[in-house]
């Protein structure tokens, strides 16, 4: 007939749906603090069934409800008593390694358990997918660690914000498969561009943030130029098109040009909206101040500085926007 199921479970959701809510709990508290007890809340919510799920998720092994219920119990208990005995809080994977490993339930050498899953698990927690380089939630982590660094010892630190111009019409007329390929390669040349201590992310989309520690505005500048440059010289073929990427990106310096994070990244912003307006394909600092005194010379690529006081010429001259020495609109981003 097999295992009677207690009326507890028969009164709650699906197993689907606790599973959800379950994934949910650990999803949303990585660093297990408070984990067991929301966990704890969900079991008197929704009874065994919950039991059976969660320990199934830990475990990767099946229980029935009966034995679900008395570990799941065991394990609270048992979390009591490790925290009182080293008083300090223990992590719940811990509570459940040691209690299995305590009774012979069928655990043994609890470090190696899904070790291949848990790296891979961490990869994704950090890395974006798509380009190889770290992600948003990485990236704020570390700008507020490198910005505290930069106060404390009094040294500075540059941001750089590129994003490539428009991308959209790209991904429109060749396919998103085509794009992706482009901001793997992307990423690839950022990534062989930094230093070991520099920090690249993919911020969203076809943008990206380049965190540089002790870099002052040539030295960033310099950077930004020299990625400009490579990836302006990329050829990408697709089908029959050939498509030449360009870059535009702003950077601002701490304590410079901001005394906050918050502050910093606005203007490193701020100046990549001003390089977009001002014609794309090349990277401006926040300070850049005008001159009009410098003519292009459409034949090369102009430097930054040269780009700044010709684009405010322009503007001042004609009132309107340049385009950019490949002809493409300044109307993309």
């Amino acid at each position: 007939m097999g295992e009677k199921i207690p009326k507890k479970v028969l009164k709650s959701d699906s197993e689907n749906s606790i599973k959800k809510k379950v994934l949910t709990t650990l999803q949303n508290q990585p660093q297990e603090e408070g984990l067991l007890d929301s966990l704890n809340f969900l079991v008197q919510q929704e009874g065994t069934v919950a039991c059976k799920v969660i320990l199934e998720l830990l475990m990767h092994r099946a229980f029935g409800y009966e034995e679900a219920e008395l570990s799941w119990k065991g394990i609270v208990d048992h979390h009591r008593v490790m925290s009182a005995s080293l008083a300090r809080p223990v992590a719940l994977s811990v509570t459940v390694c040691d209690y299995f490993s305590l009774h012979g339930k069928g655990i043994h050498f609890p470090k190696l358990i899904e070790a291949h899953e848990f790296e891979a698990l961490h990869v994704e927690r950090q890395f974006d997918f798509l380009t190889g380089l770290h992600n948003k939630q990485t990236l704020e982590t570390a700008f507020n660690l490198e910005f505290s660094r930069a106060e404390r010892y009094h040294t500075k630190l540059s941001v750089l914000v590129l994003d490539l111009d428009c991308f959209k019409e790209i991904n429109d007329r060749h396919g998103h498969l085509a794009g992706d390929r482009m901001l793997q390669h992307i990423g690839s040349i950022l990534a062989q561009n930094i230093r070991s201590f520099d920090t690249a992310a993919r911020f969203g989309g076809d943008e990206f943030v380049i965190l540089l520690p002790e870099t002052d505005k040539n030295e960033a500048l310099e950077l930004a130029e020299r990625i400009r440059t490579k990836i302006n010289r990329e050829m990408f073929v697709v089908e029959t098109s050939e498509i030449r990427l360009t870059v535009s990106g702003g950077v601002a310096t701490y304590p410079d040009d901001a005394l906050s994070s918050k502050e910093l990244f606005k203007c490193a912003d701020k100046a990549l909206y001003q390089a977009k307006h001002f014609g794309k394909n090349v990277v401006l600092h926040h300070k850049s101040e005008p001159r009009q005194d410098i003519r292009p010379d459409t034949s090369i690529h102009l430097t930054i500085s040269q780009f700044d006081r010709e684009a405010f010429r322009l503007v001042s001259e004609f009132g309107r926007p340049l385009r950019s020495a490949t002809g493409t609109s300044s109307s993309c981003r």
